[in-house]
């Protein structure tokens, strides 16, 4: 019987965590390094990705919570990579 697991679970809590986190760390709200909370992002979304994917390719799981975090992870990730661009927009030389 086909069911969702640790790795479905897992893979959408990660996805999840790097967007409130960004903006927890831009407003302020959690005072930690930025290398550390940059590095705190990229391995969750990391992680999830890595999650999601073994978890699609599980012959007994579940791959509508893998998919979605899939997608949730490409989203946060593109959007993350977006704004670290943008932040280096306004630095000169």
């Amino acid at each position: 019987m086909r069911e969702f697991s640790w790795l479905s679970y897992w893979s959408l809590l990660l996805s999840i965590f790097p967007i409130p986190f960004l903006f927890a760390m831009m407003y302020a709200l959690i005072r930690i390094h930025p290398y550390l909370g940059f590095f705190l992002i990229s391995l969750s979304i990391i992680l999830s990705l890595v999650f999601g994917f073994i978890a699609i390719f599980k012959d007994t799981e579940k791959n509508a919570l893998a998919v979605m975090a899939i997608i949730i992870s490409f989203g946060s990730g593109v959007f993350f990579a977006f704004l670290l661009m943008m932040a280096q927009m306004g630095t000169t030389g």
